[in-house]
């Protein structure tokens, strides 16, 4: 059956003069030229703060892994019945170790040793400061450490009385998730 005459499809039109949806569809030089204009603008605005968003999130990951190393710490004192400690060593060769002696070099390999772990590990963070964290059998232990991004951020881990680790800004700038130390 025949079918009823029909306008041919858009596309299909005859060849000429094209029609006003069809030119109003692309794109000018200008326009285009303009437009990646504004996104190199926003780009390079928006690049600083992206690399400090970037030192916090390393800053906080360096802080988390210290935290969960000193919660193993202080297990490993309870279950093992003696004491435990985190020690620490700053500088270029920046590292913390769990040992069951409270020298215990995270530098150099030793038998006092559990486990040692790199700050090169957390790349954009700094051992600003630390103190010896040491845990006792019965879970209860002190010590502290602060780490800092190139950015100037400053997170402390803090063992409190009860022997729990503590993550929280320190120094003026503030650190979004974390709170501020007491």
């Amino acid at each position: 059956m025949p079918s009823a005459s029909r306008a041919p499809h858009p596309r299909l039109r005859r060849r000429g003069r094209p029609s006003a949806r069809a030119i109003a569809l692309g794109f000018t030089l200008v326009e285009l030229a303009v437009t990646i204009a504004l996104m190199v603008t926003l780009i390079t605005l928006a690049g600083p703060s992206l690399g400090d968003v970037v030192a916090r999130h390393r800053l906080r990951s360096a802080a988390e892994a210290l935290s969960a190393d000193l919660h193993e710490a202080r297990f490993a004192a309870a279950r093992q019945g003696r004491a435990m400690h985190v020690t620490f060593a700053t500088g270029p060769q920046a590292c913390w170790a769990i040992a069951d002696r409270p020298d215990c070099d995270c530098r150099v390999p030793q038998s006092c040793r559990v486990k040692a772990v790199s700050l090169a590990d957390h790349p954009g963070a700094t051992l600003a400061s630390a103190r010896t964290a040491s845990f006792a059998a019965n879970g209860t232990g002190r010590g502290s450490a602060e780490l800092q991004s190139p950015s100037g951020h400053v997170l402390k881990v803090d063992v409190g009385a009860t022997g729990r680790p503590l993550v929280c800004a320190s120094g003026g700038l503030h650190q979004p998730g974390v709170e501020r130390c007491p």
